[in-house]
């Protein structure tokens, strides 16, 4: 689910950043005199924003990832407290 939610924040901020950059472009064509139909879409300033926020997601989703080398512990109850579960290294 948080591997969705990084795709979908980067394609967010990607459209908004293209959006704010294309209205940005258009005040700057209407203060200067120029029709606003002439300011094209910045897809590459956007792809490129909605990389660098991919790139930092999967950074972060890997952060506290497990070792491939650990085995879960689930949390048990014992004597009616809950006990951390937890990674435990494998002895291989």
């Amino acid at each position: 689910m948080r591997a969705l939610l990084v795709i979908f924040s980067a394609l967010g901020v990607a459209f908004l950043i293209m959006s704010f950059v294309r209205g940005w472009q258009i005040r700057k064509a209407v203060k200067s005199g120029l029709p606003a139909e002439t300011v094209n879409n910045n897809y590459i300033l956007g792809a490129f924003v909605g990389l660098v926020v991919f790139a930092i997601g999967v950074f972060w989703l890997e952060l506290d990832s497990a070792a491939p080398n650990t085995t879960y512990v689930p949390a048990k109850i014992k004597n009616g407290t809950i006990t951390r579960g937890g990674f435990e290294q494998r002895a291989d």
